[in-house]
Order: C-alpha cells, then sequence, then structure tokens
C-alpha cells in the first residue's frame, strides 16, 4: 500500500508550492506546521483521528470522505477500490455526491477527455515521425529547427547531442540547456 496522504502533502508542497504554514492554516491549526513537515517526510506513525478529517480535507484541498480513504490506505492498508488508478480517486470522492440527472454530462466530458487524449497521441506518433526525419538533415542543429519541437522532442535531440551522436550551433545548444532533462519533475 502506498503512503498516498503524504504523497498528497508533498504533491501540494512541491507541484503547487502550498506551505507547511498555509496547510496549518487551513486546517485552523488543528495540526502545527511542524505537523505537516512531518508529514511530508514521512515521520507520522499514528493516523489522524476522524474528528480532523474536515480540516485536513481543506488543507489537503480534497473531498472529507477521500481523506478517509487516504488515512486507511496510509495507516490502515485498505484500499476503498482497488481498480481506480490513484490520480482519479479525489474525483471519484467528489462524484459520488453528483445529482443523477448531471450524470450524463460528466459521462461526455468524460469521453470528450478520451478523444482528446487519443488526438494528443496521435500527435505524439506524428512528431515522433517529424524528429526522425529532422534527424536526417546534415549539419549541426540550428535555434530555428529546435523552435518548431514540443518539449518532449527537444528532450530527445538534447539526450542525442549529449551522448554526442548530433551537433548543435552554438545558439540552439542555449535552448537546449534551459531545457529539463526527461523524468525530472515538472514544475
Amino acid at each position: 500500500m502506498a503512503n498516498v496522504f503524504t504523497m498528497r502533502v508533498h504533491r501540494l508542497n512541491q507541484r503547487h508550492g502550498k506551505t507547511y504554514q498555509q496547510m496549518a492554516a487551513d486546517c485552523e491549526f488543528k495540526r502545527s506546521v511542524t505537523w505537516w513537515n512531518k508529514m511530508y517526510w514521512g515521520e507520522i506513525e499514528d493516523p489522524p483521528k476522524p474528528e480532523l478529517f474536515p480540516y485536513l480535507a481543506k488543507a489537503l484541498e480534497v473531498p472529507e470522505r477521500r481523506v478517509a480513504e487516504m488515512v486507511a490506505e496510509q495507516w490502515c492498508g485498505v484500499r476503498p477500490d482497488d481498480t481506480v488508478p490513484e490520480h482519479l480517486r479525489s474525483l471519484l470522492a467528489v462524484l459520488r455526491d453528483v445529482r443523477e440527472e448531471d450524470v450524463l454530462v460528466i459521462q461526455e466530458m468524460g469521453r470528450a477527455m478520451y478523444e482528446k487524449r487519443g488526438a494528443e497521441v496521435e500527435v505524439e506518433r506524428y512528431s515522433a515521425r517529424l524528429l526522425t526525419e529532422f534527424g536526417k538533415t546534415d549539419g549541426p542543429y540550428t535555434l530555428e529547427q529546435l523552435e518548431w519541437l514540443k518539449l518532449p522532442e527537444l528532450q530527445a535531440v538534447k539526450m542525442d547531442v549529449g551522448m554526442g551522436r548530433a551537433e548543435v550551433e552554438e545558439d540552439a545548444y542555449a535552448l537546449l540547456d534551459s531545457i529539463p532533462d526527461p523524468g525530472d519533475p515538472e514544475d
């Protein structure tokens, strides 16, 4: 079982810039700044009590039910639904309270997002082909050529350059040097 409660604190802090002070304030200081810091580092051994769930929900920016699910999973080893991916569980907790007449609209939204993701995958496939053809050109890569590429393609070129298989003009190298390496956490 995962430390989902701790991971949520980490995600809020690292990706969204929410400080321990803000988390403590959001939960009306029912948990201290030190407690949130220890939670971030996985140093809290005892689960929060249920009466704190409404306060923790506000601090963690999730529904109260999701707090209960995270506590159950992290401290008791019980997951509410093993078939739902972690990144969708907060959404599932919200959807439980949706009116029946709104379900159709939510299904249409989900279908539209699914189709959007399919289109993105298709674009990525074509981009990979473009990158392959792009790499067959003679001479070093230019800044003008690199400006047409998306981040994953730039990262591929950066790795290619880093391994010494491709040459890059000096101003183009500055662009490649400024992008994150593949696998680096996104901000």
